[in-house]
């Protein structure tokens, strides 16, 4: 068996609040060095994964907005219901249910930057969204059962990230490993097994699905409860608990590629 490496970015890959990646590299230039792919597969955009995989010299398939959309198999593959479907039926619900938070979509570049820390060219591309709508929560848990209730009568769901809530169809950030298999099962004419990193809830299903599993703390030190024995649990946030992670992995899961 031969294995591809996928991981999220924000809190895993990538430091919570620098978005750096450098007491990564050493895992990352050793991944480059035994062709073990590695996929980047986030709840970011596009556009803003485009210009992560040149910082990291990637040249893999990637997955944008919680797996709602696959790059670079067959082109761009749409894997939801768009987010420009939605979100009217979201401003409904919204006004129904009197319920405080803001999204994306009614947001000010300026707001999207105090948010996130990013830049203003660096918040429009966290903005050019297709597949889901992140909202900063600003209510109570009641409330967002509730929300969720109600979204789901509509095929949509509420998943929780590192910084915001993402309204988004019944996909998972696991939706792509099937073609992300065949790919490289193509390529290398030999089964291909999955070791996924993540921090947060919106990461469980790739890490619970995944051969193996890299879990990084979340920027309060808290670490994920997985339904997977196959795991790593790294002792520091990202980027060294990557490194570390990937490290162990590279040890002793990944030993002949």
């Amino acid at each position: 068996m031969k294995y591809i490496v996928v991981t999220d970015l924000d809190g895993t890959l990538l430091d919570h609040q620098t978005y750096q990646f450098d007491a990564a590299k050493n895992a990352i230039r050793e991944l480059r060095a035994r062709k073990i792919p590695l996929i980047l597969n986030s709840s970011k955009t596009q556009a803003e994964i485009l210009e992560i995989r040149q910082q990291l010299n990637n040249q893999e398939p990637f997955v944008c907005e919680n797996g709602g959309i696959l790059c670079g198999i067959a082109g761009i593959q749409h894997l939801a219901m768009p987010r420009s479907q939605f979100l009217s039926d979201l401003a409904t619900i919204k006004a129904k249910l009197n319920l405080k938070y803001q999204g994306f979509a009614e947001a000010t570049v300026d707001e999207v930057m105090s948010w996130t820390g990013l830049s203003a060219s660096d918040a429009e591309n966290a903005m050019a969204r297709d597949a889901t709508e992140p909202l900063l929560w600003q209510d109570t848990e009641s409330a967002l059962d509730d929300f969720r209730r109600e979204l789901a009568k509509i095929q949509l769901q509420c998943v929780k990230g590192g910084r915001f809530h993402h309204v988004m169809g019944f996909f998972s950030k696991a939706s792509c490993f099937d073609q992300l298999k065949q790919h490289y099962a193509k390529i290398w004419q030999e089964e291909v097994g999955i070791v996924a990193l993540g921090d947060s809830p919106n990461d469980l299903p790739m890490l619970e699905q995944a051969n193996y599993a890299v879990v990084i703390p979340n920027a309060k030190g808290n670490k994920l409860k997985l339904n997977q024995s196959a795991a790593y649990f790294a002792g520091q946030l990202a980027p060294d608990g990557w490194q570390s992670g990937m490290s162990f992995v590279l040890e002793h899961i990944v030993t002949d590629q």
